[in-house]
């Protein structure tokens, strides 16, 4: 069943280390306070203690200035010994909580790195490295596996029409309607200025053909910028391909959902395909 919510696994990672992290900062800081109240308590311990010594050995006590001797050694091994055991637990924690927030600084720098800066969708290279991925573990399970890929038309005017500021709003606006009319198992991408791609697991030839149709539905009453009562919509040409039935590499779907895509979109520029009218089954498909 196809979902309406898209997530990333990076940073729904991360932010389920930085809540442990966070849940692990309490005790050990709890643990800090309670290793520096047995040092502070310890000092007026040994201090009494050898105020206490100093008087029994100045009234000349004896055996029992050598029996209080013995107790208050006993007693200050006692709390060394737990001064000890508290500091070394207090420091695993802060170890724990150090490596946490590697992981989640290492997390965000991958993820970072696998993004595309206006849209937030992935990149082509991490497009690129999941779809062989992807089709590694369709050829190996025998499942279909299909990409679509997505060209906006005639981008150039609404840059020059209404400037880029409108363009980059536009395309980040397109990567928001992607990511609801796609699942969250789906890997959405920016793969040029005005290209994107989507890799859907587990698609066969009509469940692409249903999110390529529902991409250009929703375009069709979605305005992408809005300015001084003006509102400016998209249109897309559309191209899907999959495993098995167009190929059984990468270079292989990849060109083949280039190749209808490009088909759609000279036959918009010739004029046999209005704008706003979904491409056919058979466009999408080859």
């Amino acid at each position: 069943m196809l979902g309406t919510e898209q997530g990333a696994p990076a940073e729904v990672m991360a932010a389920e280390t930085a809540g442990q992290a966070e849940s692990d900062s309490a005790p050990a800081g709890g643990l800090i306070r309670f290793r520096w109240q047995l040092a502070a308590a310890g000092a007026i311990f040994a201090i009494s203690g050898a105020c206490i010594l100093s008087v029994a050995y100045a009234a000349d006590i004896g055996r029992a200035f050598h029996v209080l001797n013995g107790l208050i050694l006993m007693a200050v091994l006692l709390m060394a010994y737990a001064l000890a055991s508290v500091s070394h637990r207090a420091h695993a924690q802060q170890e724990e909580r150090r490596r946490a927030h590697a992981v989640i600084d290492s997390l965000e720098l991958q993820d970072t790195a696998m993004r595309d800066d206006l849209t937030q969708l992935f990149n082509r290279l991490y497009f690129l490295k999941r779809l062989g991925q992807e089709l590694d573990r369709a050829r190996g399970l025998q499942t279909p596996l299909a990409i679509m890929m997505l060209d906006v038309d005639q981008l150039d005017a609404i840059n020059e029409d209404y400037g880029h500021t409108a363009g980059d709003v536009a395309l980040a606006k397109l990567g928001k309607v992607i990511l609801k009319c796609t699942r969250t198992t789906d890997i959405p991408a920016r793969l040029g200025d005005d290209e994107f791609g989507v890799i859907m697991p587990d698609t066969d030839r009509r469940g692409a053909f249903v999110v390529a149709t529902r991409v250009r539905q929703t375009l069709a009453v979605t305005p992408v910028y809005e300015k001084d009562g003006h509102s400016l919509k998209l249109t897309v040409s559309l191209g899907v391909s999959g495993f098995p039935w167009d190929g059984e590499c990468v270079d292989d779907l990849v060109q083949k959902a280039d190749a209808c895509m490009y088909v759609v979109k000279a036959a918009r520029h010739a004029g046999t395909d209005a704008p706003d009218r979904a491409p056919s089954e058979s466009s999408l498909t080859g």
